[in-house]
């Protein structure tokens, strides 16, 4: 009614994503330097919809929402870096880190920039041991600027077992954001949870509640 040109598209449409513009989509502050990702958990619609990993031009920002960063050429992630630090302020990688892929070197790239959050993710109790040696690499950052998604309810994990997983990731030393897993494509039937699965979501996806007191 008011426009002649109208276009449909972007992430709600599964757009496998081309060139990122500063502005469009996310906010301003927000950057993107690659598409999809080497990996294809089943839980992920980024393999459906972006397909492998490939890399596209630096844009300025300082909230770095890459599926898979770390997957990068340590050329191509010197050179993400040096954007970051011209930035002048704290960087959040709020896209997640990918414990599988972070390397001992990593570990002086985020040193040389202000963090603002570091975000990793545990979906798997099989994941644990992988996120210790991440925060092996990364001793000495403190908690509130280390995140982790937890998702739960994938597979046939009991919510038992969930919260154990999120109080490992804790102790840790990572802070839990935890969500309830739904599948990852329109096809496939929404997932009901019991009040349970829905009460440890609520506790553990509020760090400013349960960090109260930790440093």
């Amino acid at each position: 009614m008011f426009y002649d040109n109208v276009q449909i598209g972007g992430p709600a449409y599964d757009d496998p994503g081309g060139e990122f513009v500063p502005g469009r989509f996310l906010k301003l502050g927000c950057t993107i330097t690659t598409r999809g990702c080497p990996k294809k958990c089943g839980w992920c619609k980024v393999p459906f919809a972006e397909g492998e990993l490939r890399e596209i031009a630096i844009k300025p920002g300082w909230i770095v929402q890459d599926n898979n960063l770390l997957a990068c050429t340590e050329h191509r992630l010197t050179a993400v870096f040096d954007m970051l630090r011209a930035q002048g302020r704290n960087i959040y990688f709020n896209g997640g880190l990918d414990k599988h892929f972070l390397k001992p070197l990593h570990r002086g790239l985020f040193d040389s920039i202000p963090i603002g959050e570091l975000w990793f993710a545990c979906d798997r109790t099989m994941d644990l041991p992988h996120l210790e040696r991440a925060a092996k690499i990364l001793d000495g950052i403190p908690i509130r600027k280390l995140r982790c998604y937890t998702m739960i309810g994938y597979d046939d994990e009991t919510a038992e077992q969930a919260e154990q997983r999120i109080k490992d990731v804790l102790d840790l030393g990572f802070a839990p954001f935890t969500q309830l897993y739904q599948p990852p494509t329109a096809m496939m039937p929404t997932k009901i949870y019991t009040a349970e699965w829905k009460a440890i979501m609520r506790k553990w996806c509020r760090p400013a509640a349960y960090l109260k007191g930790i440093k």
